[in-house]
């Protein structure tokens, strides 16, 4: 593409990663402090697992022609699949009550966030072999292949089990094949499915129907509502200039896991309307460049990559901001690893 959207793609994830680390540090100050006895604990830790990781796969990736990429993304996506298992077998998985990491010796990471890599690298490259008039029939190929693809992702991580992911990764694949090519049959069979699906999964699982029925009770302060109550105290806290950077009060244990999820209330509370105003203005930047790659790309494999990614991105920080501002049901979305930005650059450019 273009070295002016390159240069901005790259220029913004810089600084949204240097933005991050530097309200990561205020919000995991105390936490870090009482867990850890370091302050620095949780931000030494994304620099080390987030952006040193992330850039070097950067670097990596730059080097590596986008055509060898394509060529292995099957090997990928279908390996990142197999290690998502391994959560569930000892002695690789991680003890708890939620069955989303892998610990392979030393190092242990929740491989579920990589599928937002492979899995559209997998699409791409799978859709790119057909033709616009073969992705748009119902029972074609790509679209069968599609919905069993997604299917098997959704259970795995259903089983783990981690909602927000799977919610992101539906969507964003679903965008992603509509820059494809979905037909009007398919976007409805694909809503109606996704729509079933979902109401399965709140039926029957007891504390996500509670959690969905909680945001439309308000009033319940201290119960499910908890955490929705203390990100809005802190948000509101932080008027239109905010608290002064470091001087949150939600982080002082009232709000919960506000150094990864509910870290935007933190920057709310600290930098203000105005300061949280630009961090969602430098998030649409992005995610507008991301699409005017896509928009011109002429190489098939190229325009659905970037698409892919970038609706990625789109729904992440939809459901994050969404359930902060208690616009949609609260769920557990993982920060983006800030590495990811690097990579993501990368792959669209």
């Amino acid at each position: 593409m273009g070295n002016a959207y390159s240069r901005l793609l790259v220029n913004l994830s810089l600084i949204l990663t240097v933005l991050g680390l530097i309200m990561l540090t205020s919000a995991s100050a105390v936490l870090g402090e009482q867990q850890y006895g370091d302050v620095f604990y949780f931000v030494k830790r994304q620099i080390i697992q987030g952006v040193l990781l992330g850039s070097i796969l950067a670097i990596i990736l730059a080097r590596v022609p986008l055509d060898l990429i394509k060529k292995f993304s099957f090997v990928l996506f279908f390996l990142n699949v197999i290690i998502t298992l391994l959560c569930f077998i000892p002695p690789f998985k991680v003890s708890g009550s939620a069955l989303r990491w892998v610990k392979i010796g030393p190092i242990s990471f929740q491989p579920s966030e990589f599928l937002k890599i492979t899995y559209p690298l997998f699409l791409a490259t799978f859709l790119e072999k057909f033709s616009l008039s073969q992705r748009k029939k119902i029972f074609a190929k790509p679209f069968l292949t599609f919905l069993f693809s997604l299917g098997l992702i959704a259970l795995i991580i259903i089983k783990q089990p981690s909602t927000g992911t799977i919610v992101i990764i539906a969507f964003a694949s679903s965008l992603m094949y509509f820059i494809a090519g979905l037909s009007g049959k398919q976007i409805l069979v694909l809503a109606l499915i996704i729509c079933l699906g979902g109401f399965y999964i709140v039926k029957t699982t007891p504390y996500r129907l509670t959690r969905v029925l909680s945001f439309f009770q308000g009033e319940n302060t201290q119960g499910e509502n908890y955490h929705i109550t203390q990100a809005l105290i802190g948000i509101g806290s932080g008027g239109w200039f905010g608290l002064g950077l470091g001087n949150s009060v939600q982080k002082f244990n009232y709000l919960p896991e506000s150094h990864t999820d509910a870290i935007f209330p933190i920057i709310a509370e600290e930098l203000g309307f105005i300061g949280a105003t630009i961090v969602v203005i430098l998030f649409i930047l992005l995610i507008s460049v991301g699409f005017k790659i896509t928009q011109k790309n002429q190489q098939e494999f190229s325009k659905f990559l970037a698409g892919g990614l970038t609706a990625y991105l789109v729904i992440q920080i939809f459901i994050n901001l969404g359930g902060m501002l208690h616009l949609i049901p609260i769920a557990g979305v993982w920060q983006f690893f800030f590495g990811y930005y690097f990579s993501y650059c990368r792959l669209i450019m």
